[in-house]
């Protein structure tokens, strides 16, 4: 983990509150170059983003790294429990709510390694994954990026690799009423990886979870930052300008994380399904106008009029954070 200037020289680096503290192992020193930049954005989820630390202190890469956590104005005590408790995070604190892709940006420009992770905050690190993922990159030149195997707190494998979006994912992804009804269709199983890979073996796949995927610091330079006007879909249109730009996308089941899913976020359940609707079928809108320019009787454009259609017409006043999950 980078420890910034104990002495207080060098430049600063506004917006971020640089906390110092006794280096633990595996921290970049002067003289050694940082290899994974850590980024965890959190919203009023104290507990599951101090669990999410406490792991990686205990199952930290080998590499020098260094962690940014982005806090979107928490009223839960998450920053003064980052501050305290975690002295050598680089803490970066938003005075009001942004939203999921807006914080992980803000940290993307101050990033400094040869690899970037992003990391959701109702994650626990287990162990060597960090490390697997790594060497998956420094051996894989054609990877531009890579997300490790997610695992339920039970320990069952979670749908985080799928195909990219589609007017057939529409019908059969893992949202649709007939996958629900009948998760074993071909076509489901066409969309959901999960359900006809090996997911003992790496390979390709149109998109992985953004809640543990680590990218090459290249690729970020090359297609740009999040697209912050998402929340869902966010991971699906960074995987495609990815495959875009000429790079992969791999899935790494020797990476293991857990992922508590859908629990980073802080809303009462009727506001929080209503808000899940609305930016759901927006991001949905979003990415098939942004990555599809076809004829406008094209299914694809007829998708998004509907999806556009759709979170306009739901019910208004929904605000806060939503839980995300894979499309």
């Amino acid at each position: 983990m980078a420890v910034p200037n104990a002495s207080g020289e060098g430049p600063t680096r506004p917006g971020v509150e640089s906390l110092r503290g006794p280096a633990p192992s595996g921290s970049a020193g002067p003289s050694r170059a940082l290899v994974l930049s850590i980024i965890i954005a959190n919203y009023n989820a104290c507990d599951l983003l101090v669990g999410c630390l406490e792991s990686i202190s205990r199952h930290p890469p080998t590499a020098p790294f260094e962690i940014f956590v982005v806090d979107d104005a928490s009223s839960d005590g998450s920053a003064e429990a980052v501050r305290t408790r975690f002295p050598q995070v680089q803490l970066l604190r938003n005075e009001r709510n942004l939203n999921y892709g807006a914080s992980n940006n803000r940290a993307l420009g101050l990033a400094r390694a040869r690899y970037v992770y992003l990391l959701n905050n109702d994650t626990l690190v287990l162990p060597g994954a960090l490390d697997a993922m790594i060497a998956f990159l420094e051996e894989c030149p054609a990877a531009g990026a890579v997300g490790s195997k997610l695992l339920n707190g039970d320990g069952t494998i979670q749908a985080s690799v799928k195909s990219l979006p589609s007017a057939a994912s529409a019908l059969f992804g893992a949202r649709s009423v007939v996958s629900r009804l009948f998760p074993n269709n071909r076509f489901t199983r066409r969309q959901l990886l999960h359900l006809c890979r090996d997911m003992s073996r790496p390979f390709t796949a149109g998109l992985v979870s953004g809640a543990s995927v680590m990218i090459r610091r290249e690729v970020i330079r090359q297609v740009g930052d999040l697209d912050d006007r998402l929340f869902y879909h966010i991971d699906a249109d960074y995987c495609r300008r990815i495959w875009d730009a000429g790079w992969k996308v791999y899935y790494l089941p020797s990476a293991s994380i857990i992922h508590l899913s859908h629990q980073g976020g802080s809303m009462v359940s009727f506001r929080r399904r209503v808000r899940s609707v609305v930016e759901f079928h927006r991001g949905s809108y979003i990415y098939f106008r942004k990555h599809d320019r076809r004829p406008q009787w094209h299914p694809m454009h007829v998708l998004a009029v509907g999806c556009r259609r759709t979170a306009s017409a739901s019910p208004a006043g929904a605000t806060g954070r939503t839980d995300r999950s894979l499309t």
